[in-house]
């Protein structure tokens, strides 16, 4: 190691010093060379690397969790119309029983015997109608995760828009979050509850679509 020192210049604190063939060791360890290091990771940049990923990770899976429960609920919702249409059905068909056997025992022709056993037959197929629109399966509608499906309510489309406005900026947030992390610098704090927030507001915007649409449909204005 050598060192030049200019004199006339000042005290020795203005000394230019020049280091030759010095170890890594002894270039970081010596206070007189300001040597920049690479960005390291502590353990908040981890835990903020973590919400960066996983907030749009429990966001997405708080959704299709939705997409679930709503599946069920109309699992049983069905289950019930079925077992309603079924128990009208069995009344029905005992109540066309005892008309056509009571309507038998009146004196009757031939003629409006016939005309009794077409209306108890219409009776029939209305029960049997109303069980086979119990058993039919609803529409599955695509997209039910992003709302990417046709809406009918016009509250609905614009509660979906800024739904997608909030998607966008929660992605954002995340890229902004992990750049900031690489930069070592910025607020995390403050990012990190930004991103959570952003996350929650997306939930409450897709739960609040989705029972906006599900209402009863828009009323048409008179003419």
């Amino acid at each position: 190691m050598a060192r030049l020192a200019v004199g006339g210049l000042g005290p020795p604190t203005a000394a230019i010093a020049v280091r030759v063939g010095c170890s890594n060791s002894e270039c970081d360890t010596d206070p007189g060379i300001d040597r920049k290091r690479g960005p390291s990771m502590n353990g908040q940049d981890f835990v903020a690397v973590a919400v960066a990923l996983l907030v749009p990770l429990a966001t997405a899976f708080a959704g299709v969790l939705t997409v679930v429960v709503q599946d069920w609920r109309q699992r049983k919702s069905r289950a019930d119309r079925r077992r309603m249409a079924l128990e009208d059905a069995t009344r029905q068909v005992a109540f066309v029983t005892d008309w056509w056997t009571a309507r038998q025992l009146l004196p009757a022709t031939p003629e409006s015997l016939q005309e009794a056993a077409a209306v108890a037959q219409g009776w029939l197929n209305e029960a049997s109608a109303r069980v086979d629109a119990a058993d039919e399966l609803p529409a599955v509608q695509r997209g039910r995760l992003l709302l990417l499906y046709r809406f009918q309510k016009r509250l609905a489309k614009a509660i979906r828009i800024v739904f997608f406005a909030v998607l966008g900026v929660m992605a954002w947030a995340s890229y902004s979050l992990v750049s900031t992390i690489l930069e070592d610098g910025g607020d995390l704090g403050a990012q990190v509850v930004s991103l959570v927030a952003l996350g929650v507001v997306a939930l409450l915007l897709r739960f609040w679509a989705v029972s906006a649409d599900s209402t009863s449909p828009d009323p048409v204005p008179p003419a």
